[in-house]
């Protein structure tokens, strides 16, 4: 099904990953920090979802349903798939069903911004017209460029962003060189510009190799036709790199467009984690440390670490999960079996925790926030990869996260079992926190762990000194705090 599109990178981790667990947020050391009030910079991130429909399954009845989903959630923005080769499979006749009453639904009845990307080659337009037509480069850009301004010329009164291809550096998704993608975003970009003006142009998400990002820009100088960067991310089920990577991963693309494009912003329009479950070698470049990984419940809380760390770089407005639903085993999908099992929904429509995750996230960041800088000392550890990142709200709320983050490649040994999930040992990792706020005021504090569940009160307490707060919280392995307190 060519639709299925997720961020599936089957190469090892790229030179810019160094020290795991390092981010600009935390401080992890036995020594103090003096607590700082806050970053001087009022931050905003959307958090979205991210569905594809293709023409071999969708209905509008199933896609209203996700709609619904969105809504419940607080999603405001749905990333989908615009297939060129499914809506222009003979050359200048398109076909809009399905398209013309989704994107009427979408932003009239649920108020959705749609940030789409186009992307697949058409039999008819393919230098390559064999099994793989669909992600061979076309013969002629123009003939993309055409196709755009169709698509533009349609939908602009509805969809302001548009984003050209996805996943280049991934040879699942484009058989064409790094020339071949910068002549097809060109083309396209022209094209859109020419059929509104006020339209954002969004660089084709990047699957993580950040080598191939950077030529774009240095050598290929993409950068005046993209208004955006998009990122993906699939840490620990499609790259081996823990998600506490994730920072290093932004600030990496972020010095790419300063030293060599225009300042572009980044998005990160795709992110997912698998519930597979059950597995010691999730997939070909990831292993399992600990047993309970990649299950309904571990999903959940490695959407939780995702969005709070894209959250702490300051530098990802946009957020995107992929997706809504879990996928059938009779359908079929690009790479393993993992693609099935990145919904917030299962197959038969039920909720996974990932859905109670989400909201809870888009109700605290739904509005502005500033990053704070609290002073963070470890005390009673078995382990020193904890992770510890707090934000203050526009509404006066302040919000703490804190985890023990999943140990890096080179840190498991190599004689542990790797070949069935009974043979990977329990996470008993344990770490005591103490995390001093810059300031925090007497009254009620909501904990609770990822899935939105009470903690326990022996596993969290706090004090007021001067003004300041101090909260002390007993991280568990592959378990997440929040606290929410008054700032």
């Amino acid at each position: 099904m060519k639709f299925m599109r997720p961020g599936i990178s089957l190469t090892p981790a790229s030179r810019w990953v160094r020290a795991m667990l390092v981010t600009g947020c935390l401080l992890l050391a036995s020594c103090a920090i003096r607590p700082s009030l806050t970053t001087t910079d009022w931050h905003t991130m959307e958090l979205g979802l991210c569905e594809d429909y293709p023409e071999e399954t969708r209905s509008i009845e199933a896609a209203r349903k996700d709609l619904e989903t969105a809504h419940r959630t607080g999603a405001r923005v749905i990333r989908i798939a615009f297939g060129w080769d499914a809506m222009e499979s003979e050359r200048g006749r398109y076909d809009w069903s399905f398209w013309d009453d989704f994107v009427r639904m979408a932003v009239d009845e649920f108020g959705i911004r749609l940030i789409p990307y186009v992307c697949y080659t058409p039999q008819w337009a393919a230098l390559d017209d064999g099994e793989d037509f669909w992600r061979s480069p076309p013969r002629d850009p123009q003939d993309f460029a055409r196709f755009m301004t169709a698509l533009v010329g349609r939908y602009k009164h509805a969809i302001h962003s548009w984003e050209l291809w996805n996943e280049p550096d991934n040879r699942a998704y484009w058989l064409g060189t790094r020339e071949e993608f910068a002549a097809l975003v060109r083309a396209g970009s022209q094209a859109v510009r020419a059929a509104d003006p006020h339209a954002t142009i969004v660089l084709g998400g990047i699957a993580t190799e950040t080598d191939f990002l950077e030529d774009l820009f240095r050598v290929d100088r993409i950068a005046p036709a993209v208004d955006v960067v998009n990122l993906h991310s699939y840490f620990e089920t499609w790259h081996p790199d823990a998600i506490e990577s994730l920072p290093d991963y932004v600030s990496r693309a972020s010095e790419i467009v300063r030293d060599h494009g225009e300042n572009e912003p980044l998005w990160m329009a795709e992110t997912g984690y698998s519930s597979v479950g059950g597995r010691a070698v999730v997939s070909e470049v990831y292993r399992a440390h600990h047993r309970g990984e990649h299950t309904n419940e571990s999903q959940a809380t490695a959407l939780a670490r995702t969005f709070v760390l894209a959250l702490a770089t300051g530098e990802l407005p946009l957020v995107a999960w992929y997706r809504i639903n879990d996928l059938p085993t009779n359908e079929e999908v690009i790479g393993d079996d993992n693609n099935r099992h990145l919904g917030i929904r299962s197959v038969s429509g039920a909720n996974k925790p990932s859905v109670a995750t989400f909201a809870m996230l888009t109700r605290w960041f739904e509005q502005p926030y500033r990053i704070l800088k609290p002073q963070v000392r470890l005390s009673n550890a078995s382990d020193s990869s904890a992770q510890v990142h707090a934000f203050a709200l526009r509404d006066g709320r302040q919000v703490v996260a804190a985890w023990l983050g999943t140990p890096s490649p080179s840190s498991t040994p190599s004689s542990a079992p790797q070949f069935t999930a009974e043979s990977l040992p329990p996470d008993t990792r344990r770490a005591r926190v103490r995390v001093t706020l810059p300031r925090t005021r007497e009254t009620s504090m909501l904990v609770t762990d990822a899935l939105g569940n009470p903690v326990s009160d022996d596993r969290v307490s706090r004090r007021t000194i001067g003004g300041a707060g101090e909260l002390s919280l007993e991280l568990r392995g592959g378990e997440l705090i929040f606290c929410e307190l008054p700032f």
